[in-house]
């Protein structure tokens, strides 16, 4: 079966500028480059034929490649269902020229995949190892400077609109955007109205984790909840301390538009520095106030001022263990033992969560005895594998050979057969029926031929399976060598996760998962 023609469209809310040039979004709209490689396709003969698979991310920039679809699409060509990516041009396959270079001159080739860009009249296969052109290599460097570029533009817009008090950034719980201008904030009256009661149940002396715990009793949508917006690996939504105490001290409520509070220190920065307090852009009085100031002061004094700390990076092996209800890491607390719970349960108290406490030595002591029980499993395996001495890869080869030698003895047996009809030994007759006979043994064989090739291919791929079963087995010898002697001082070595249900029950998922052939379930 050929391998599939991945077509790859992107659009990114940067090439979106209808009011400036409406030309310029139509042509790099999904549908266009949708519709432009298609005919491209449907017209080159060497392609047409071969099947498609669709890959877009609409509203993703091309700065960086973390990109859901463009994932999925080199995962598929790791895997080997893709032989050739298509783009309308290599803007839509990203604007960083230096990734960008290195998929076209080491990647793709490696992987021996076709890569076509039409309007930049690109395509690998006419390169065939070669360096790519120096127009494509100029290109890739404009489409990231206009990357650059642009990002210092749309910086300098957004620090204008600060200036003039506009608000740029996402809006705060109780906030909405004012339909007459999304610039502006203008109250959102039931989310307002929980804000106003948190600022009250602090004033009132009621600690952020008491007021937490009664608003998820009570079901009220977190802010992410009530804006719709889910984020992935959180486990499930719930009002917390941080979150109550995050609207207490944001100063937005009083009527006062911060901003610049952060900032990018170069493009594609992923993690954003704070800006000190002298550098913030402040406008009093930007939009109506939700909590009076006098409230907000009061609200803030009554919260603790814990003393700050210096942060320290600590390795901590045993954060391995979740909930299984929420998907949250178990917090870690000390006392006469270190003990495991769920943070849920400080802000749910009929949640599941809350009936998870966990003593780390009696857990320990159970995942060091299942360890054990891995590695006599490791083993036991290695020493079966060992003693295993067949190998039916040559048996087929010797098969293949033999087949070889019989079509060979039917070859001369008919130049025999020729020879005595030439010679008149035999008749036409006799020398058409022997030929017959011949050419029907040697199609037979033939055919059994075919069929040993491809045992003989599966029995190959399979023994390049056990060598590299073989390899991993070997790995994990390697680093389980000295367990016995020191099983739980390497624990956590082996264990990516500990997944618990209740104090009863946990899953454990082993590093070497694949070796352990299952995931182990302790009840």
């Amino acid at each position: 079966m050929p391998k599939a023609l991945a077509l790859y469209l992107r659009l990114s809310q940067e090439d979106i500028d209808i009011r400036r040039n409406a030309a310029k979004d139509e042509s790099n709209s999904i549908s266009a480059q949708r519709s432009l490689i298609t005919k491209y396709i449907d017209e080159t003969t060497d392609l047409c034929n071969l099947p498609r698979l669709e890959f877009c991310d609409d509203g993703f920039s091309g700065t960086n490649f973390s990109r859901p679809d463009f994932q999925r699409m080199i995962e598929l060509t790791k895997q080997g269902e893709i032989g050739c990516i298509i783009v309308k041009d290599l803007s839509r396959f990203g604007r960083d020229y230096l990734e960008v270079g290195d998929y076209l001159e080491h990647i793709f080739p490696f992987l021996g995949i076709r890569f076509i860009s039409i309007n930049d009249h690109y395509d690998s296969s006419y390169h065939d190892g070669k360096t790519v052109g120096m127009d494509i290599t100029f290109r890739n460097l404009i489409y990231d400077y206009y990357s650059k570029d642009l990002s210092s533009k749309v910086k300098t817009a957004m620090r204008s609109k600060q200036e003039k008090g506009e608000y740029v950034t996402c809006v705060p719980y109780g906030y909405k955007p004012s339909p007459e201008n999304k610039h502006k904030m203008i109250i959102d009256e039931p989310a307002a109205q929980i804000v106003r009661e948190i600022f009250d149940a602090v004033i009132a002396g009621k600690s952020t984790s008491e007021i937490a715990a009664n608003l998820n009793a009570r079901g009220i949508p977190t802010p992410n909840e009530y804006k719709r917006v889910r984020r992935k690996d959180k486990g499930e939504p719930q009002w917390t301390h941080p979150r109550i105490t995050y609207m207490i001290r944001n100063i937005k409520y009083t009527g006062v538009m911060t901003n610049h509070t952060r900032e990018s220190r170069f493009i594609r920065d992923k993690n954003q520095r704070r800006v000190p307090m002298s550098e913030w852009i402040i406008h009093p009085d930007a939009h109506e106030a939700i909590i009076p100031r006098e409230k907000w002061e009061q609200a803030n004094e009554m919260l603790r001022n814990p003393k700050k700390v210096t942060k320290m990076v600590l390795d901590q092996p045993d954060r391995v263990y979740y909930c299984a209800h929420c998907g949250r890491k178990l917090r870690k607390t000390y006392g006469s033992d270190q003990y495991y719970s769920c943070v849920s349960a400080k802000y749910q108290h009929d949640s599941e969560c809350s009936g998870i406490r966990l003593k780390r030595s009696e857990m320990e002591d159970i995942l060091v005895e299942a360890l054990r029980a891995q590695i006599h499993f490791v083993k036991q395996t290695r020493q079966t594998a060992k003693k295993e001495k067949v190998s039916p890869s040559v048996e087929c080869y010797r098969a293949i050979t033999q087949v070889d030698k019989e079509l060979a003895q039917l070859q001369n047996k008919k130049l025999e057969r020729y020879e005595a009809y030439r010679s008149g030994e035999i008749s036409r007759d006799d020398f058409i029926k022997a030929k017959d006979q011949i050419t029907t043994q040697a199609d037979e064989l033939t055919a059994k031929k075919e069929q040993l090739e491809r045992d003989y291919q599966a029995l190959l791929q399979a023994k390049q399976h056990e060598a590299e079963t073989t390899a991993e087995f070997s790995q994990a010898e390697k680093v389980l060598a000295d367990f016995d002697a020191g099983l739980r001082e390497h624990l956590y070595e082996a264990i990516e996760q500990v997944i618990v249900t209740t104090n009863e029950q946990i899953e454990i998922k082993w590093v070497f998962a694949d070796i352990f052939a299952q995931k182990e379930e302790i009840c």
